[in-house]
């Protein structure tokens, strides 16, 4: 099958032109450090490239190739910068842009000497996807999705294209002008090109989707003052906890806990100062609790703790570490200090048939509520 290159040089130009704007229109609105206008700018780059090497018989030679060296340089600079943004890693490296004016200047100075000017631009762009796959593949970065396997593919693949490209050359196989520009081989070299862009840019937008699917998932399962776990999502996660304890045979404690006058706070500093002070306890609540225990905000100024494989005891010992950690850390509010105490309430023990999770939240409710009437600031069961 014979394979007409202008044509597929306009397929490439105008499908990367197309996918650029379409990322403009995602990240419309969005500051200019959004990772996708990065990526959007790197297409853009991608698609001059193209169009260099397209019209390459209408220029000097040694311009064209290394106008399109730069071109094809700074496609990548661009995604590393859009993929570095999207992480976090927003420090502004400078050195990211050397491949920039590394590759054209290979390609202009060693232009005469097609095997060391193929070797050189090529070692230069593997060095830039392999800082690609460097933050695709980090340890250090949270990964999640299947975006990112798509682009560490897609990246791989071109990776083992230009080093066979590489050890051709180390191994002096003939390179010439002439085969380089075979109609067959520009073909080939298109639809690569073509192949290569899609799935990037494809992996990169489903990351970016994938990433908006999270967030929106954690803000329906979290409370947006104190960063716990709302209502409904800490709910959830005590029928699980029942469930499961039944099921192997465990002890489970829950704790139900509400700040002592709390209305007081409000009307005496202001509402301002009340979520302060929802947010201090909070936060001194998860500070205290082991990685298996599940808090969130039942509601105002409640806040319910499940303690998984705990037994009755074990869950009294940390309430009343927990009613004195609140007790002796103030809020600051406006140069003002504001001290709170709680009145926490324990149900702990085996889970018997009977037992569900709205019945051990109404066990937990009743002896917090012993625990206000007795005084408040104590724990009660």
């Amino acid at each position: 099958m014979n394979l007409d290159v202008p044509t597929l040089f306009v397929v490439v130009s105008l499908m990367s032109l197309v996918m650029g704007l379409w990322i403009c229109v995602m990240a419309w609105g969005q500051p200019p450090e959004d990772p996708r206008w990065a990526w959007a700018w790197s297409l853009g780059a991608f698609t001059c490239a193209q169009l260099l090497f397209g019209a390459s018989h209408l220029m000097s030679p040694r311009w064209a190739v290394t106008a399109n060296a730069a071109a094809y340089a700074c496609t990548l600079v661009l995604m590393l910068l859009a993929l570095r943004r999207f992480y976090g890693l927003m420090r502004r490296s400078f050195w990211l842009w050397s491949p920039a004016l590394l590759a054209p200047l290979s390609a202009f100075v060693l232009f005469e000497q097609l095997q060391w000017r193929v070797f050189c631009v090529s070692l230069v762009f593997m060095v830039q996807i392999a800082l690609i796959l460097r933050v695709l593949l980090s340890p250090k970065l949270q990964h999640q999705g299947r975006g990112r396997f798509m682009l560490v593919a897609a990246f791989a693949f071109v990776l083992v294209i230009l080093l066979a490209r590489l050890v051709l050359v180390a191994g002096e196989v003939p390179i010439n002008n002439a085969a380089l520009g075979s109609e067959r081989a520009v073909a080939l070299l298109i639809v690569a090109a073509l192949l290569g862009v899609l799935s990037n840019s494809l992996g990169f937008i489903y990351m970016i989707m994938e990433r908006a699917e999270r967030r929106n998932f954690e803000l329906a399962m979290q409370d947006m003052l104190t960063g716990l776990q709302n209502r409904r999502a800490i709910a959830d996660q005590l029928a699980m906890a029942v469930a499961r304890a039944r099921r192997q045979g465990q002890v489970l404690s829950v704790l139900m806990m509400d700040i002592d006058h709390f209305k007081r706070v409000n009307d005496n500093y202001g509402h301002l100062a009340g979520d302060k002070v929802l947010q201090s306890v909070a936060q001194t609540l998860q500070s205290r609790l082991r990685e298996q225990d599940q808090i969130g905000r039942f509601g105002g100024e409640e806040f319910l703790l499940i303690l998984p494989d705990t037994s009755l005891e074990g869950a009294l010992t940390l309430a009343e570490d927990l009613r004195a950690a609140v007790e002796s850390s103030p809020t600051t509010w406006e140069q003002q200090t504001i001290r709170v105490t709680i009145s926490i309430g324990v149900w702990g023990g085996l889970i018997s048939p009977a037992d569900t999770a709205d019945t051990l939240v109404g066990a937990a409710d009743t002896a917090m509520y012993r625990a206000k009437v007795g005084g408040r600031n104590q724990v009660a069961h």
